[in-house]
Parts: C-alpha cells; structure tokens; sequence
C-alpha cells in the first residue's frame, strides 16, 4: 500500500515538474517579449522626435481637424461665390413663351412631348 501512494506521489511530482518547467519557460518567453516591446517603444519615441522636429511631414489631430475646418470654411465661401454670381436670364422666359405661341396658331400637330426649358445661370 505504501507502494502504491509513493508511486502517486512520483506521477504528481512528475507532473508538478513538468508544469513549473513549462511556466518557467512561458517567464522566459514573456520576459524576452517585454524587452522587445520596450525596444521597440525607444525606437518609436525616437522616430517621434526626428518627426517633431520636420513638422512638415507630422500631422496630430488638432492639426488635421483645424485644416479640415479652414477647407470646409473655403469651400463654403466659394460655394457662396458662386450663388451670388448666378443670374437669371429672362431671354428663356421670352423664348418659351413664343415658342407656346408658335404652337397655338400654326396648323401643325403639337407634339405630346414638349420640351421645358428651366432658368439658365451664368
């Protein structure tokens, strides 16, 4: 009997052994990967700085939103530009109305289809 629990004890000392070489070596593996993301962070945080100080080429977020505004800001203005710029011509106004005129008194066969001519801008 007393056999039989030392060779229970041997199995879970064997496992016991098996898992602390495993969780020793799962250490190692995280350890190395620490010290490749520190590396790594250095050198992103050196990068960082030569690109701070080429400011051409760095763009944050308040940047990319203040020039997002003053384009917006531009367009708009152009937008506005050119709606004042538009000016209604009376010539289509006369036209259609002697072309409805043309239709009533000629003996021809109006069409189903008439064309409409809108305002034109210029």
């Amino acid at each position: 009997m007393s056999k039989n629990i030392k060779k229970e004890i041997d199995f879970i000392s064997d496992i016991n052994d098996r898992y602390a070489l495993l969780e020793y070596e799962l250490e190692e593996k995280l350890k190395q990967l620490n010290q490749n993301e520190r590396k790594l962070m250095s050198e992103q945080e050196v990068e960082n700085s030569k690109s701070n100080e080429n400011p051409k080429h760095s763009l944050t977020l308040e940047a990319a939103k203040q020039r997002n505004f003053e384009l917006l800001k531009s367009l708009e203005v152009s937008k506005a530009r050119l709606r004042s710029r538009a000016t209604f011509s009376p010539l289509e106004t006369i036209l259609q109305k002697a072309i409805g005129n043309y239709l009533k008194e000629t003996s021809l066969v109006p069409c189903t289809t008439k064309k409409t001519y809108g305002p034109t801008y210029v």
